[in-house]
C-alpha cells in the first residue's frame, strides 16, 4: 500500500506579543473533515494555528500539500510559510484560500504574481475545491510536472510554464456550494479540533453559511453567497454540548459565532436555546460574540432574548446618510424603528451595539456627525466607528470605483500582526481609506478623535452618571462629547497625553506604499518599537485602555469640570454651588465603581463611602428624575465590591492575554462590555451585591479587532 499523502492545513496567527487571532480554526477543520470523509486512508492531515509549531513540523517532515488561509491579517505570514515549505520540499504544492482575494481576473493574476510561492488559489468555499486539488495530486504523484496541465475546478493558478514571460491565469469552473452542510463531518465531534482546546483559543461555531445582502464593502456581498445553507439542528446541538464540556474543564467563558446574520432566521431560536442550556449545565458561554442580522430586528430581538445578558443586538448601520447608503447598495433599519428597538432592549436590560464606517463614498464630515448624533440619541448602548478597510474582493479595490469617489488609501499594519519566524521579519498590513472627494484627511483625523471619545467615554458606561446628569438639562450625549473635544486643551495633563498621543500615532501609522511600511519596520530600532507595543497596535482600543488606566481620574475631573461649565453656559439661572455639590457626588461614585478596573496589581478589597444622595435609586430611574430629588436626610453608606465570578473572569483574561497595554487592548475587545467589570454595589437596603445598572445590565463582547 502506498504511503498516505501528507497534508498540512493552516490558519496561522501572529503570536509575537499576544495571539492576535485567538479562535479555534474551524475553517481548516471543515476542510480536513471533508477531505478525510472522501479520501479516507489515502491521506494524512495535520492542522496548525501557531507558526512555530508549523515551522518545526515542516523542517522535520515537509508536507506534500500545504494549505494556508489567506485573510488581511495573515496573508504575508502564510506566503512566508509557503516559501519555507518549498525550501524543504520543492515539489510541495501550496494552496491558499480565504476572503482576501480579488474577484476581477486581472487583479487575481497580479495577486498571485506577488505571491510566487503559492501555486493555487481556492475560490470561495474551500471544501470541494481543496478536494479537487488533492485528487489531482493523487492522480499525478508519479509525474507531478503534469499537475498544472489543465484547469482545476474551483481554483485559479498561474501556469508555471509562463511565470517568467507573459504569465497566463488558468481558471477552473466555479463550483456549486454545498447545500446540505452536514455533508461536511463535524471537526469538533470527530476530534480533529481537540488539539486547539488549549486554554488559549476561543471556540468558534458556525450554524449556517450565506448572506442575502449586497453591501459593496463586504466580501459576502458577492452573488455567490446569497443563498442560505444550514447545518442540521441535531449537529449544532451536539457541537454545543461537546464544546460546553471542554470549556467547563478549561475555564473558557466566551464563544464566537461565525454566522454573519445571527438571529435573523427562525432556526436561530433553537440555537439560542441550546446555548442557554449549555450555560446552565456547563457555565459556558457567558459571553457570545456575533454579528446580528441587518434587518428583521424584531425577530432578532425575540430570538436572542433567550440569551439575556450573554448577547447584544448589533445594529450594523455603517452610515445614516441616504446618499451614502445608496452608493454602497445598502438599506438600513428606519431611524424610528431603531429607536424603538433600542428602547425596548434597554428596558429589558439588554444592550444594542451600533456600527459606523468612515469614510464611505459620499460621506462628509457634517453628514457623519449628524448621523452620529442620531445614533447616539437613539439610545444605543454602544457605538463603534470603524475606519474603512479597502478589502480584496470588494469594489473598494477596483480602480473604477476608487476613481469615481477619489479615494485616498494608506497602508497600516494590521494591529499586532507582525513577527519574526525562521529568521525573517514578517508584517501584515491593510489598506484603509483616509480621504475622498467629499471628506479631507483633516476631516478624517477629527472624526478619528471623536471615534476615540465615543469608545472611551460613552461605550460601556464608564462615565454614564455624567451623561445621565447632563440629560436632565437636555444636553445630548453627542453634543456634550463634541464640547469635550473642542475643549480638550483644558483637560488635565494625563488626558491630554493620551489624546495627543492618539492623534500623533494615527498620523504616523499610515504609509503611502507597502514598500515604505516594510522598509521602515524592518529596521531593528523600529521593529523594537513594535515588539515593545509602542507602535503597531489597535489605536482605538490601545488609547481606550490608556484612558481607563492611566487617565481615568483625569477624565473624571475633566468631564465634571466641563459639564459644570456647559450647564452654567446654557442655563444662566442655575445655582452653581448646588451643581458643584451634585457633580462632586457623581465624581466620587464614578471613581469608586471603576476602582481597580483593568489594573492587574491593584487591590480587589471592598471600598465604601457615605453619600448624601441616593445615587443608585437615581440611576434606576434612568435619568428621568432630577438628581436633586434624591437628596437624603441622612447619609447612606455604599459598599463597592467584586464578586467571585468577576475575579475569575479577570484572572482568565489576564492569564490568556497578558497584562501590558497590548494585552489590555485585546481584553477590551474580548471581555464582556465594560460595565460587567465595574464593582458591584450594596448598602443597608441592598443586602446582596448587585449590578450598578440593574435595570440595564448590558453584557456583550465586541468582535472586531481593527478600527
Amino acid at each position: 500500500m502506498s504511503k498516505p499523502l501528507k497534508i498540512y492545513l493552516c490558519d496561522l496567527t501572529y503570536d509575537t506579543i499576544i495571539l492576535v487571532s485567538d479562535t479555534i480554526p474551524i475553517n481548516i477543520g471543515f476542510i480536513a473533515s471533508y477531505l478525510k470523509s472522501k479520501l479516507k486512508d489515502k491521506i494524512s492531515i495535520e492542522l496548525f494555528k501557531y507558526p512555530n509549531d508549523l515551522l518545526s513540523h515542516i523542517k522535520k517532515q515537509p508536507p506534500d500539500i500545504l494549505g494556508l488561509s489567506n485573510y488581511s491579517w495573515n496573508s504575508n505570514l502564510s506566503e512566508n510559510f509557503a516559501k519555507i515549505a518549498k525550501k524543504f520540499n520543492p515539489n510541495c504544492v501550496v494552496l491558499q484560500g480565504g476572503t482576501n482575494f480579488p474577484h476581477e481576473t486581472d487583479q487575481q493574476k497580479e495577486f498571485l504574481l506577488n505571491r510566487p510561492h503559492t501555486d493555487i488559489y481556492a475560490l470561495f468555499e474551500g471544501e470541494r475545491s481543496t478536494l479537487n486539488v488533492v485528487e489531482r495530486y493523487l492522480s499525478h504523484q508519479k509525474n507531478i510536472k503534469e499537475f498544472f496541465n489543465k484547469p482545476i475546478d474551483g481554483c485559479v493558478f498561474i501556469d508555471p510554464k509562463t511565470r517568467g514571460n507573459d504569465p497566463k491565469l488558468i481558471t477552473g469552473n466555479y463550483l456549486e456550494r454545498i447545500k446540505d452542510l452536514d455533508e461536511i463531518p463535524s471537526p469538533y465531534l470527530n476530534g480533529m479540533l481537540d488539539k486547539f482546546f488549549d486554554g488559549k483559543l476561543t471556540p468558534f461555531l458556525e450554524t449556517n453559511r450565506g448572506c442575502p445582502f449586497t453591501c459593496s464593502f463586504c466580501h459576502t456581498g458577492a452573488n455567490y453567497y446569497h443563498k442560505l445553507n444550514k447545518f442540521s439542528q441535531a449537529r449544532v446541538k451536539a457541537e454545543i454540548e461537546f464544546i460546553g464540556k471542554k470549556s467547563q474543564e478549561l475555564g473558557i467563558t466566551n464563544l464566537h459565532m461565525a454566522d454573519v446574520n445571527f438571529g435573523m432566521y427562525p432556526q436561530d431560536k433553537l440555537v439560542c436555546e441550546f446555548l442557554l442550556e449549555s450555560k446552565n449545565k456547563f457555565g459556558w458561554p457567558l459571553q457570545i460574540m456575533a454579528t446580528t442580522g441587518k434587518n428583521s430586528k424584531k425577530r432578532v430581538m425575540e430570538i436572542t432574548s433567550i440569551l439575556g445578558n450573554m448577547f447584544s443586538v448589533n445594529m450594523s448601520l455603517q452610515s445614516m446618510s441616504e446618499t451614502v447608503l445608496e452608493n454602497i447598495r445598502r438599506a438600513n433599519i428606519r431611524h424610528e424603528d431603531m429607536i424603538a428597538v433600542n428602547n425596548h432592549l434597554r428596558a429589558a436590560g439588554r444592550s444594542t451595539k451600533a456600527e459606523l464606517i468612515v469614510p464611505l463614498p459620499g460621506e462628509t464630515k457634517n453628514s457623519f456627525i449628524e448621523g452620529l448624533n442620531r445614533v447616539l440619541d437613539s439610545n444605543a448602548s454602544s457605538v463603534t466607528i470603524y475606519t474603512l478597510m479597502m478589502l480584496q474582493g470588494t469594489e473598494f479595490k477596483t480602480p473604477k470605483f476608487r476613481n469615481k469617489y477619489k479615494y485616498v488609501g494608506r497602508h497600516r499594519i494590521v494591529p499586532l500582526n507582525f513577527g519574526e519566524y525562521d529568521g525573517k521579519k514578517i508584517f501584515d498590513f491593510e489598506e484603509v481609506g483616509v480621504a475622498t472627494k467629499d471628506l479631507s484627511f483633516d476631516d478624517y483625523l477629527s472624526l478619528r478623535s471623536i471615534a476615540l471619545m465615543v469608545e472611551s467615554l460613552h461605550n460601556g458606561k464608564p462615565y454614564e452618571e455624567f451623561f445621565l446628569y447632563a440629560k436632565q438639562f437636555d444636553i445630548k450625549s453627542a453634543t456634550f462629547l463634541n464640547f469635550l473635544y473642542e475643549n480638550i486643551q483644558e483637560a488635565p495633563k494625563s488626558v491630554k497625553h493620551v489624546f495627543n498621543g492618539f492623534i500623533e500615532e494615527t498620523k504616523s501609522e499610515l504609509w503611502k506604499s507597502e514598500e515604505e511600511l516594510i522598509k521602515f519596520y524592518e529596521k531593528d530600532e523600529n521593529y523594537k518599537l513594535l515588539k515593545e507595543g509602542k507602535v503597531g497596535g489597535n489605536l482605538i482600543y490601545k488609547y481606550k485602555s490608556k484612558s481607563l488606566t492611566e487617565a481615568k481620574l483625569g477624565w473624571i475631573e475633566f468631564i465634571a469640570d466641563q459639564l459644570l461649565k456647559y450647564i452654567i453656559q446654557e442655563n444662566p439661572g442655575v445655582n452653581p454651588s448646588v451643581l458643584s455639590r451634585e457633580i462632586e457626588e457623581i465624581k466620587v461614585f464614578t471613581t469608586l465603581k471603576m476602582e481597580s478596573l483593568l489594573e492587574f496589581n491593584s487591590s480587589l478589597e471592598t471600598v465604601k463611602h457615605e453619600f448624601k444622595y441616593d445615587v443608585i435609586e437615581w440611576i434606576d430611574q434612568l435619568g428621568t428624575k432630577k438628581f436633586s430629588d434624591f437628596l437624603l436626610e441622612n447619609k447612606k453608606l455604599y459598599y463597592f465590591e467584586f464578586t467571585k465570578e468577576q475575579v475569575n473572569n479577570r484572572n482568565d483574561y489576564f492569564e490568556r492575554y497578558g497584562k501590558d497595554i497590548n494585552a489590555l487592548s485585546k481584553i477590551v475587545t474580548r471581555i464582556s462590555n465594560l460595565e460587567s467589570q465595574f464593582r458591584k454595589i450594596k448598602n443597608t437596603d441592598i443586602k446582596t451585591p448587585r449590578d450598578i445598572y440593574q435595570k440595564s445590565t448590558e453584557l456583550f463582547t465586541k468582535y472586531a479587532l481593527s478600527n
